[in-house]
């Protein structure tokens, strides 16, 4: 009795933490968004960079 208490105690929250960020939206598709605009914002960073050191022309982020 007191080992299915520890599993039930133990795996219970395990699963309810895994499967949190599911249930807060964050499907595959609401993931992918996330990813895009990460890739987005990375893409403009290295052109920041690059414009910094005279290498490229200024990204979409500078406002003018």
């Amino acid at each position: 009795m007191k080992q299915k208490k520890f599993k039930l105690h133990f795996f219970l929250p395990v699963i309810f933490i895994t499967s949190l960020p599911y249930f807060a939206g964050c499907s595959s598709t609401h993931s992918k968004e996330h990813i895009d605009t990460i890739k987005t914002d990375l893409n403009s960073l290295h052109k920041d960079v690059d414009k910094v050191l005279g290498l490229d022309k200024p990204s979409s982020l500078i406002e003018e």
